[in-house]
């Protein structure tokens, strides 16, 4: 399997398209992995010999002792991380993990105002988790954020939060009319701990990030071909970005390719993409979804693939592969290869869909439209496929898959004229078709 690095992982339609498992695949060949956009909203699975591991912050890198990186693009839950931090730990397992000065950390009062906002949306709620995620990307913009520099050091931490605190109670209470008792000492105290127990970790990962993929060959200074292999782990999925995604029923981030300069703090370059496909099209939350299943196609499909949210546990909407979403996938992050993922979920299904078109009154498009009220009105134009019926999590060889599988999966490569790399076959680690 010839990938070329440095690599970016990129979601290419609502998350949940098993990234989490190709960043673990890939990141045996990669020296450094780097997480830099979302927060703890953002759950990867990983399974090894039978075992789950489920993540939300620390990178899927872990599992291979590789060097880690939290860089400025995510924001953290400080007792989220410390978890994670201390599960790994107590397996014997080193985290050598560099957190960015730059990261902004996720308050109590972050979640108060999540919750809030979703209570009185009503109907038209986004489908937060109330995990603060969106607004302490909002402190973020309005530069009245905590950061991770912020929480290692005491003074700023404490004149920080007087600044901060009070507006932030007075808008939860006397706006959205809910209750919010703590205070700015219980805060402080908390996340005063919180500080002394990652302190450690502190380093600035945009610098290093630069210096490692451009490393000089001489006192000269100018740059090697040759530079350490670096794995970029993006979080979420190209539709959930929150400028080109199905807004606004987004994240707050950027989740296309590009994300990763200014997330990371680097230099326009060259850093090739691998984008994720599910052989099916899932979502979690509110928004228009073109090929979404009702009935038992989608429970057994659901049933199947275990579609429940990492973090969230919530069932996941369910519907055929839509291939107008990939091709426009493609167009904003410039995939350099495709992975194929959770292919034998669908050997439960007698026939199976793909959406090749949308139309939207007379007209046909193969993209996703730029505006979303016409988003809203697209009605999928569908190919049929027979399925294999066949259980196929221990095949390793593309020649030896059901013919029916084969042709499903010559006809998306054809369709989108982008390298399919692997072909994730099962949950665990190995089950995966490659170099074909």
């Amino acid at each position: 399997m010839t990938l070329k690095f440095p690599l970016i992982i990129v979601g290419s339609q609502w998350g949940d398209e098993g990234k989490g498992k190709i960043v673990d695949l890939l990141a045996c060949q990669a020296d450094y992995v780097v997480r830099y956009n979302g927060g703890n909203n953002a759950g990867h699975s990983v399974v090894v010999n039978g075992e789950k591991f489920k993540l939300s912050l620390i990178p899927s890198g872990i599992l291979h002792n590789k060097k880690l990186f939290l860089a400025q693009g995510m924001v953290i839950d400080p007792k989220i991380l410390i978890e994670e931090i201390e599960l790994f730990e107590k397996r014997g397992v080193k985290v050598d993990l560099m957190i960015d000065p730059r990261v902004n950390i996720v308050m109590p009062y972050h979640k108060a105002l999540d919750a809030a906002t979703e209570v009185w949306k009503g109907k038209k709620a986004t489908g937060s988790l109330h995990l603060g995620i969106g607004y302490c990307y909002e402190d973020k913009n309005n530069r009245s954020g905590i950061r991770f520099e912020d929480l290692i050091s005491p003074d700023s931490l404490k004149e920080r939060l007087k600044t901060i605190f009070p507006l932030k109670k007075l808008r939860i209470e006397k706006i959205f009319g809910q209750k919010f008792n703590l205070s700015i000492n219980d805060i402080y105290n908390e996340y005063f701990n919180y500080g002394k127990k990652l302190k450690k970790y502190l380093g600035d990962v945009s610098k290093t990030m630069q210096e490692t993929l451009f490393r000089p060959t001489s006192l000269s200074g100018l740059r090697g071909a040759k530079s350490t292999k670096v794995l970029f782990e993006g979080a979420h999925g190209t539709f959930l970005d929150g400028i080109f995604g199905t807004y606004p029923y987004t994240t707050a981030v950027y989740t296309i390719a590009g994300g990763v300069f200014p997330y990371v703090g680097l230099q326009p370059q060259k850093i090739y993409s691998l984008g994720i496909v599910k052989s099916y099209t899932t979502r979690v939350g509110n928004g228009s979804f073109p090929t979404e299943l009702f009935g038992k196609t989608s429970e057994k499909i659901r049933e199947v693939g275990e579609e429940f949210g990492t973090v969230s546990k919530r069932p996941r909407r369910c519907g055929w592969l839509d291939l107008c979403l990939v091709r426009t996938a493609i167009r904003l992050s410039g995939f350099d290869y495709l992975s194929i993922t959770k292919l034998d979920v669908l050997s439960a299904v007698k026939k199976i869909k793909i959406c090749v078109a949308y139309k939207i009154g007379r007209k046909v498009i193969k993209e996703v439209p730029a505006m979303m009220n016409e988003f809203s009105r697209c009605q999928p134009v569908y190919k049929e496929f027979k399925g294999w019926k066949k259980d196929i999590s221990k095949i390793r060889k593309f020649k030896e898959l059901p013919k029916e599988a084969q042709i499903y999966i010559k006809f998306i490569g054809k369709q989108l004229r982008v390298p399919i790399k692997i072909i994730s076959v099962g949950a665990e680690r190995n089950a995966n078709i490659k170099n074909f």
